[in-house]
């Protein structure tokens, strides 16, 4: 009743009761009723991991291709980082209105859009302007997502559900600086290193487009 500010009202005479909730089994996860929601989840989270990770461990190598000195790369990173928190406000409030796979299918889209931006840009202002709205939406997105993720679930299988998400962005977080390492260690043009990482986060839209919403259900 507090936190509702009145708007739900409890009877006097309600009696708050805990479920008995049984531990969930990892074999549950997939099962044929959350087969396709767990492995959706997971292979976004993968996806959508390196495709964030790939780019930010090697950004201030990236950039120096592009002429920037590592001084001037890190100021830029800095600069970056700000650009997340409106986008984490951003996709809260959208969020609350719109849903959560819209906001994420709108904010990672606009993620591959500026990715795009970002590989093509032929001037330094739009390298700026291009990487700026990449931060903004992808850490907007990912503020949402472990939101969503945790929803999938009912109670008994949530943490389970939820740590085979981190698993998999652990394994991305892992081999996604490795191979980026290895094609900028080979002279892998700017251009095509950074499409390539890009093309992961095109590949977490079109997965997410699968995934059931979860915006205003009773959970189990």
């Amino acid at each position: 009743a507090r936190l509702s500010r009145g708007a739900v009202q409890v009877p006097q005479d309600c009696q708050l009761q805990v479920d008995t909730v049984n531990r969930g089994r990892q074999r549950e996860l997939f099962a044929p009723a959350l087969l396709k929601v767990s492995a959706l989840q997971i292979l976004v989270n993968f996806t959508f991991s390196w495709g964030y990770w790939g780019l930010q461990t090697w950004l201030p190598t990236l950039l120096q291709q592009r002429g920037l000195t590592l001084p001037q790369s890190y100021g830029f990173i800095a600069l970056s980082a700000l650009c997340m928190i409106p986008g984490y406000i951003a996709a809260s409030w959208l969020t609350h209105r719109y849903g959560r796979k819209k906001i994420i299918v709108g904010f990672i889209s606009a993620s591959v859009i500026a990715g795009y931006g970002f590989a093509n840009s032929q001037t330094l202002e739009m390298l700026y302007l291009s990487n700026f709205a990449l931060a903004f939406f992808s850490l907007g997105a990912w503020g949402v997502w472990g939101t969503w993720i945790a929803e999938l679930y009912p109670t008994r299988l949530r943490t389970i559900g939820y740590a085979w998400a981190i698993l998999a962005q652990r394994i991305a977080n892992i081999l996604a600086p490795s191979l980026i390492g290895a094609l900028v260690a080979y002279g892998t043009s700017f251009n095509i290193t950074t499409t390539f990482i890009n093309a992961f986060m095109l590949v977490t839209v079109v997965l997410t487009l699968f995934i059931p919403e979860t915006e205003g259900k009773t959970l189990d």
